[in-house]
């Protein structure tokens, strides 16, 4: 691939990109709090270990941090990712949120999108449209316009729905405060508990399932073993194509790492934007005629940058442990290293849905970082 069809795709990608996040506020920093006097009157990216929006957001407001509270009205879409997310304020558009603790008690326009660990939708939350949850421990008591759609171990309802309820899980219950003005289906190995008041008004459909512990399912060490196999073959191509960058090209790979590592939120928050807007921008490039050729290498270069920057989170992890925990300002990565902390990285994700989020944020930070520096080399 020759350097000018580089750089028509790199502009290609360059030209349309404004126009995607014109007006946009982009933040990168490890505590950010939007106070309640301020106001965003655009579009707000934000990335921050603690992140506290207590202020106006005129337009969408995607936010990826630690620990997330959202208590400021927000008059576009939201979607947010954290640890921790606690969501209060007013969304007039769509509401998107995963993480590992979620509550949610605000008012929401357009429909509700969640998927976590533990989830309550407090008394006192109203959902425009329609709501479709997926989780572990699930907790609805919330005022829905639409359709509700749950998939979790153990679901509690106790709110109202104007729309048909689907329930897939192991246990569920209605509470004395349900109302399912539509019908209600439910797929469990237990029927369903529904406490003194609970109403339904359509009809209820229960079909029974065998989950867990059903002896023409495959067994959990089979499935254990088949995991433990795949975890396996993937640490094994991690570490041979992490082994190529430190030692075919060293010299790239510590200043993609040392950058990474020192801007680290930085970063992660140019990971964050870099990681919708080019997908969009490439989206776009299809549009002309042009374009189609420019976006289809485009998209495989794109593909590449992240298979890359998934080899590049591991030797980050490893420089990150290095440096902070074990208080090594000076080293070398070598090959027992890399082994090391893939192993452990590929044990972390193992974690449900921390694990995830942790890798992710490494992951963010990689890629912002590796696209940042070979934006860096062409426009040199």
């Amino acid at each position: 691939m020759n350097k000018k069809l580089l750089s028509g795709i790199l502009a290609t990608v360059f030209i349309v990109a404004p126009f995607l996040v014109h007006g946009a506020t982009l933040i990168a920093e490890k505590n950010y709090y939007l106070t309640p006097s301020m106001v965003i009157n655009d579009n707000l990216y934000a990335v921050g270990s603690d992140a506290n929006m207590s202020g106006t957001v005129t337009g969408d407001l995607c936010i990826l941090g630690g620990n997330v509270l959202v208590s400021g009205s927000t008059e576009g879409d939201l979607m947010s990712v954290g640890g921790t997310v606690n969501t209060s304020g007013k969304v007039s558009g769509d509401e998107r949120v995963a993480g590992g603790n979620i509550m949610i008690s605000n008012s929401i326009g357009g429909d509700l999108l969640v998927a976590g660990g533990q989830i309550s939708v407090l008394p006192g939350t109203t959902i425009g449209k329609d709501v479709e949850i997926a989780g572990g421990t699930i907790n609805y008591s919330g005022n829905g316009n639409g359709e509700l759609d749950i998939r979790g171990r153990d679901v509690f309802i106790n709110g109202k729905v104007s729309g048909d309820v689907s329930v897939y899980a192991e246990n569920v219950k209605l509470g004395p405060n349900a109302v399912i003005i539509g019908n209600f289906d439910y797929s469990s190995p237990n029927q369903a508990v529904l406490e003194q008041g609970a109403t339904v008004n359509g009809a209820t459909n229960f079909n029974k399932t065998v989950m867990a512990g059903n002896k023409d399912m495959p067994s959990k060490g089979a499935f254990l073993g088949f995991v433990t196999m795949g975890l396996m073959v993937k640490s094994i191509m991690i570490i041979i194509s992490a082994l190529v960058l430190i030692y075919f090209f060293k010299k790239q790979t510590e200043v993609i790492i040392t950058e990474a590592a020192s801007n680290f939120w930085k970063n992660t928050g140019k990971g964050f934007i870099f990681l919708i807007i080019i997908p969009a921008a490439i989206i776009v490039s299809f549009m002309t005629v042009i374009g189609i050729a420019l976006g289809g290498i485009a998209a495989l270069l794109y593909a590449a940058l992240l298979i890359i920057s998934s080899v590049l989170a591991n030797l980050l992890f490893a420089y990150l442990c290095m440096k902070y925990i074990f208080k090594k300002e000076k080293y070398n990565l070598n090959w027992w290293i890399v082994i090391l902390a893939t192993l452990v990285f590929g044990i972390i994700l193992l974690i449900p849905f921390i694990g995830w989020l942790f890798r992710f944020i490494i992951l963010l930070a990689a890629f912002g970082s590796l696209v940042s520096y070979v934006f860096s080399k062409f426009k040199a």
